[in-house]
């Protein structure tokens, strides 16, 4: 988060910083746990504050990590605890533009059962020569950007999330849909996508702080958060620094099954506007 950021680098005494660096996160882990308990209740109804979600093997659960970084460390929460908790089964494709990251999670994540990596930039309008300029910002690939020139630069070969599932067959609208995302900004490109081509309304939850573009663009970020409220789009964190916390990789695995089960409610009412079997919802 910002404030955690901010007081990082003003404090440069390690005796001095964790302390305050600790209360901040907990004071903030209380306000995550109250806004995922106010979602599900919104979301399922307070009846449903308790339920834990268990899907059955026919269903499909699509986790999709845009921006995995060369350690992976969400995504192998996700594949490695997550996910098998929730689910029967499952899969899961990681995205990542940076080369050298790149190759690094796919060596880590290597013939590994649900998971797909791709050496990828994601955008909403793809360029014509097929390929995108990523900017390097000199931190081993954490920092790399579509949107922050800089001296050094690869060009990755960039494609539109929602024509990528389309030429595999992925159809959402048949399976519960989780979404994260920390690709340095270009959050706003692949959302426009996934609004203006309908897939948005077939995923049941977002993940990631969604706070770079505030970084080097006001004004976009005051359009992108003009964009996410017109559209009932809302993020939960998830991200390097949470997984560092049990509690609070608590209270995101908590959101991540309000997702999952009202998932399952819309394929429930789905499947029985069409005559099949209803999932189970808990």
């Amino acid at each position: 988060m910002a404030l955690v950021t901010a007081v990082e680098r003003a404090i440069p005494i390690s005796a001095v910083r964790k302390p305050i660096v600790g209360m901040i996160m907990l004071i903030d882990t209380f306000l995550l746990f109250a806004r995922a308990v106010a979602r599900r209740s919104s979301v399922l109804g307070v009846t449903k504050i308790f339920a834990r979600a268990r899907t059955r093997d026919d269903v499909r659960v699509l986790y999709l990590d845009l921006g995995t970084h060369k350690e992976g460390a969400e995504l192998a929460l996700m594949t490695d605890v997550i996910l098998p908790r929730m689910c029967g089964a499952f899969e899961a494709f990681g995205f990542e533009a940076n080369q050298e990251s790149f190759r690094q999670v796919n060596e880590k994540f290597f013939g590994k059962r649900h998971v797909s990596l791709f050496h990828k930039a994601l955008c909403n309008a793809a360029p014509p020569q097929g390929k995108i300029r990523l900017y390097h910002d000199g931190r081993g690939g954490t920092g790399d950007s579509l949107y922050r020139p800089t001296d050094f630069f690869e060009d990755v070969e960039a494609v539109r999330l929602s024509d990528w599932l389309r030429e595999r067959n992925i159809v959402l609208e048949d399976r519960i849909c989780l979404l994260r995302m920390n690709i340095e900004g270009a959050e706003y490109d692949v959302l426009q996508d996934l609004v203006e081509s309908g897939l948005a309304a077939h995923i049941h939850g977002y993940y990631g702080m969604w706070d770079d573009i505030s970084k080097s663009d006001i004004h976009r970020d005051a359009q992108f958060r003009a964009f996410l409220s017109k559209n009932g789009i809302r993020s939960f964190t998830f991200n390097g620094r949470d997984v560092k916390w049990r509690v609070r990789m608590k209270c995101i695995e908590y959101d991540m099954s309000t997702s999952v089960l009202a998932g399952l409610r819309r394929l429930e009412r789905r499947a029985a506007a069409a005559g099949g079997r209803a999932a189970p919802t808990t």
